[in-house]
């Protein structure tokens, strides 16, 4: 893949992840992928799929999470180009491979999972988990735990974009003299412009930087929150115990996404907890629920980074929007990325539509 032939993509980050696409591709299938000439567009690029004597184009697209089969059908309904779709993206659970499949929409990811499907070229991988070592660093984290505490914020709190460097420290729970440098990457990339005469900033890819928090978290900051894994001998004891979640412990994952959507029954529990008040709700859940630890539970607890300020207002109890959507991503089930799809389609483009 050569710089000038890829300048239209924008991104070196996406450049490296489609690279590794293509390499898993090639392991997996025995199909060779190469970008196309150049074209004008920012979004859509040129790809040539070779495997043997057939060799095929298409335009491609690259979409770092793709969350719901609605998502994938808004895709697959776009206005049609003489040359067939292609979306190129980081994973795909083997549920949404196979709604791929269904409606006819050809994709691979840096899995090695892919549906093709041409002239003499038939390929269907399923199954496959990425590999997140083989991703570009900063395809698997936006710079560093810092930036990452940051960027939350912003997203959290759209208003904080426009405070001052000592209130978005505050907000974040970061060093004052690192919020100039995450700004100033953020410009550097493209992502955040200042208008010179307001001095006000705007976020130009909200939806991309989101994106890129929700692939990097698991890997860069969440490692970093003591998790501790539990089992309770009563699978629904989280249901009795969520009248002592407000205010020091906020619910994630399965059991947030009940609660705000309605769309699954949970069947794991990951809560957050104020440090400062760990023990003691570690206590009480011991004694009460009597949790105990278990290196592969379905219970897990972790450290809240976030001001209390930052929680969800409604449904009380319940950790920011940003983090249970990336939570339910991380998962890889499709029951949870299918009820991450309505979060990030609900609450979450509300909060998106205020930058």
């Amino acid at each position: 893949m050569n710089s000038e032939q890829t300048l239209n993509m924008n991104s070196e980050v996406i450049i490296s992840a489609v690279s590794v696409a293509f390499e898993t591709l090639k392991r997996s299938s025995g199909v060779d992928a190469h970008i196309g000439p150049a074209t004008d567009s920012t979004q859509d690029f040129p790809v040539v799929l070779k495997r043997g004597t057939i060799a095929q184009s298409y335009q491609a697209t690259w979409k770092t999470t793709i969350a719901s089969t609605a998502a994938l059908t808004l895709v697959r309904t776009r206005s049609e180009e003489k040359a067939p779709d292609l979306i190129i993206t980081t994973y795909l659970s083997p549920f949404l491979a196979e709604h791929c499949r269904d409606i006819g929409l050809q994709f691979i990811d840096t899995a090695g999972n892919a549906y093709l499907e041409t002239a003499g070229l038939y390929v269907y991988v399923s199954g496959g988990r990425p590999d997140t070592t083989l991703l570009p660093a900063r395809a698997r984290g936006t710079g560093n735990p810092t930036a990452l505490r940051m960027i939350f914020a912003l997203l959290n709190r759209p208003s904080l974009l426009q405070a001052t460097y000592r209130e978005i420290a505050q907000a974040s729970d970061i060093a004052l003299g690192s919020v100039g440098g995450v700004f100033r990457e953020l410009a550097a990339r493209g992502l955040l412009l200042e208008e010179p005469t307001t001095k006000r900033r705007r976020l130009t890819a909200t939806d991309r930087l989101l994106d890129e928090w929700v692939a990097n978290y698991p890997s860069i900051l969440r490692p970093r929150l003591q998790v501790g894994r539990y089992e309770a001998p009563d699978p629904d004891w989280w249901r009795a115990a969520s009248e002592m979640v407000s205010g020091n412990a906020y619910w994630s994952g399965d059991v947030a996404a009940e609660k705000m959507t309605g769309f699954l029954q949970a069947e794991t529990q990951t809560m957050y907890v104020d440090v400062e008040h760990k023990g003691s709700i570690l206590k009480h859940l011991m004694h009460k629920y009597r949790l105990r630890p278990q290196p592969d539970g379905a219970i897990e607890i972790l450290d809240a980074f976030w001001p209390a300020s930052m929680a969800n207002a409604e449904p009380a109890g319940i950790a920011p929007a940003v983090v249970v959507y990336a939570d339910l991503m991380a998962s890889l089930d499709s029951r949870s990325l299918e009820a991450a799809g309505v979060l990030r389609s609900g609450v979450i483009q509300h909060a998106l539509d205020q930058f």
